[in-house]
């Protein structure tokens, strides 16, 4: 794993926000909190960081280099969501 998530459940206000934008399923629900899911890994976008206002979840590095082909890839994506955002203005 790349990424290591962690949701402080003190924070968390149970919004769900998390789990609708995490591409990954990064995330479930336990007893009206989020929490990353074990079997899925993070690819560190931190989307997820992003819209939660509680400031609930962590992201941190877990020391695994990612291949470059694996970077590749993750900016042909960036640059696909841009240009699919700047269709979507027009």
């Amino acid at each position: 794993m790349a990424y290591k998530v962690t949701v402080d459940r003190k924070k968390c206000n149970g919004c769900e926000e998390c789990l609708e934008v995490c591409t990954g399923g990064m995330f479930r629900m336990d007893r009206g909190k989020a929490v990353p899911s074990e079997d899925v890994e993070c690819m560190g976008c931190e989307t997820c960081m992003g819209v939660c206002d509680p400031k609930a979840i962590t992201i941190t590095a877990s020391g695994v280099t990612l291949s470059p082909t694996f970077m590749n890839l993750m900016s042909v994506l960036d640059e696909d969501e841009e240009e699919t955002l700047k269709s979507n203005r027009a």
